[in-house]
């Protein structure tokens, strides 16, 4: 976990930012805003192999910038992306230092690793799965394509946006609806993201552990999760 805060950085966190890594192969999912210098921490700009884009708000993409500026400045291998059509259009057209595609429902593969991406409704917003291990929400309300997406995956790793007493959220779930997702898809473990600063992280867990069926933590910076 680089970053795990919701909608603006925290004083303590980054916005969304997430490194997964197998057998040397590095993929970044989100780089929400002022994730680009703590993610130095684990890994090199130059050692990027793969950043996955959930949607085109600041705080789930745009240090992209930042992690690209750093890396032109150390290797010359152009950073692949994948991301939503809605980013802006340099990100497209940087062909010589940025490779990026569009996201589709089309799996693929990425070095050792299997990627499905699903659209969920929140704008133009694609939720990711890595394999059978890992599925991350990015921001969504309920819906089957989730449902469909993180079934049968081992960890989940959801917004947690708000509480149930407030809910339903457009867009986005609360950790209620955390919880459920989790239930429902039989994780062994749910990790709570997008917290956001003005919310007691404390009360999302306790919600969302109340009604999944797995162990519940709350995202941090530098916390690590074997998948």
């Amino acid at each position: 976990m680089v970053g795990c805060s919701g909608s603006a950085p925290s004083a303590d966190s980054g916005c969304s930012c997430y490194l997964v890594e197998m057998d040397g192969f590095r993929l970044v999912l989100d780089t929400g805003s002022g994730s680009a210098g703590p993610l130095q921490r684990y890994v090199a700009p130059a050692d990027v192999d793969l950043v996955v884009l959930s949607h085109a708000h600041s705080d789930h993409w745009v240090d992209l910038t930042q992690l690209w500026y750093l890396r032109e400045r150390s290797s010359d291998r152009p950073l692949e992306v994948v991301g939503p059509s809605d980013l802006p259009e340099f990100v497209y057209a940087e062909a010589e230092t940025m490779h990026a595609r569009r996201a589709t429902a089309e799996p693929f593969c990425a070095g050792p690793l299997t990627i499905r991406q699903a659209a969920v409704p929140h704008g133009e917003c694609w939720a990711t799965r890595v394999g059978d291990v890992l599925c991350y929400t990015a921001d969504s309300e309920p819906c089957t394509a989730l449902d469909e997406l993180a079934d049968g995956c081992r960890v989940v790793l959801a917004e947690a946006s708000g509480f149930d007493a407030a809910g339903p959220l457009r867009g986005h779930l609360t950790a209620g609806d955390a919880g459920r997702l989790a239930r429902r898809s039989g994780a062994e473990l749910l990790v709570l993201t997008h917290l956001r600063s003005w919310q007691e992280a404390p009360a999302l867990l306790a919600e969302a552990a109340a009604i999944a069926d797995c162990p519940v933590v709350l995202a941090a910076p530098g916390l690590r999760v074997a998948l």
